[in-house]
């Protein structure tokens, strides 16, 4: 199984940052390569909720089904997601001021066993390294320009 970890600090408070990242209609705006979100089923508590996600990763397609495990606002949210990969997706919120930690961890493995392990060693893992590394600072940007918007 991969891992990937990764933080940014992003210049809201935790709780705008938590509101943005748990709506899964936001998705598009800062996860890079999906190109929708569909099948969106969301309830006030939030935990079993589910949603698809069709993205494209080097000319792949992946539709992944994500189902919500954990919902703390505004300090934690997860999720597991199974599809063409399979694994966890963890959020950390931490508060800093005015500021928030933001943190990701993600643990998955392709679809294929021994295939799709050689794969992801050769090919996927930087690529997924980069994603998240790309979709925090996305959350950093639109995050900062919705605030400066509102100012």
């Amino acid at each position: 199984m991969s891992e990937i970890h990764k933080s940014v600090v992003i210049d809201a408070p935790a709780e705008k940052v938590y509101e943005f990242v748990d709506n899964p209609e936001n998705f598009a705006k800062y996860v890079p390569n999906v190109e929708r979100v569909v099948d969106i089923k969301r309830s006030e508590g939030r935990v079993g909720d589910s949603f698809r996600v069709i993205y494209k990763v080097m000319g792949v397609t992946f539709d992944e089904k994500f189902t919500v495990t954990e919902h703390q606002p505004p300090r934690k949210a997860g999720s597991r997601f199974d599809g063409g990969m399979k694994g966890t997706f963890d959020w950390t919120f931490e508060p800093q001021g005015q500021q928030t930690k933001t943190s990701v961890d993600v643990r998955y493995e392709l679809a294929g066993g021994v295939l799709g392990k050689a794969i992801d060693a050769l090919v996927l893992e930087r690529t997924n390294e980069k994603t998240i590394a790309d979709m925090l600072q996305n959350v950093r940007r639109v995050l900062a320009r919705e605030g400066a918007s509102t100012s």
